[in-house]
C-alpha cells in the first residue's frame, strides 16, 4: 500500500530502480556515521546499523517528503518506533537529493489514520500487505 504510484509519486519501477541505484551510498552513509559515533569501523559480526531494510527507508523517506503520511503512522505500519524512523529520514534525504530526485507534496494534510490513507489511494489498491 506505502509503495502504490499515488503516494509516491512514481511508477514502481522507477522506485525500484532508485533504490538498486541508492542502496550503496546508503552503505557508505551508513559507515561514515557509524564511524563518526563510535570511531571504529563497524563489527563483520554486527553489520546492520537499522531495524529497517533500505527499501522501506527510501520509501519512508520519499512518503515523509511528500507530506503523505506522519511519522506516527509510517512508524506503526513498518513495525518500528517513530524516534528510529525519524533517525532514518536524515540520510534518506540525503540520497533522494543525491539522485536529484523532485518530490511533489501532495495536496492537504498528511494521513494521520489508516482510513485516511486509504482515501488517498485508487480504489482497488487500499488492500492487501501495508507496504
Amino acid at each position: 500500500m506505502l509503495s502504490n504510484p499515488a503516494l509516491t509519486g512514481m511508477p514502481p519501477a522507477d522506485l525500484e530502480r532508485l533504490v538498486a541505484v541508492s542502496e550503496p551510498y546508503w552503505d557508505a552513509l551508513a559507515e561514515a556515521a557509524f564511524q563518526r559515533r563510535f570511531h571504529r569501523p563497524r563489527s563483520y559480526l554486527h553489520p546492520q546499523t537499522s531495524s529497517i531494510d533500505h527499501y522501506h527507508r527510501l520509501l519512508a523517506a520519499l512518503l515523509r517528503r511528500r507530506r503523505a503520511i506522519t511519522s506516527t503512522l509510517m512508524a506503526q505500519l513498518l513495525g518500528v518506533t517513530r524516534t528510529n524512523l525519524s533517525n532514518q529520514f536524515q540520510d534518506g534525504h540525503r540520497l533522494l537529493d543525491l539522485h536529484c530526485i523532485d518530490v511533489t507534496p501532495l495536496p492537504g494534510p498528511p494521513a494521520r489514520t489508516l482510513q485516511q490513507l486509504q482515501t488517498l489511494l485508487p480504489e482497488s489498491a487500499g488492500k492487501g500487505d501495508p507496504t
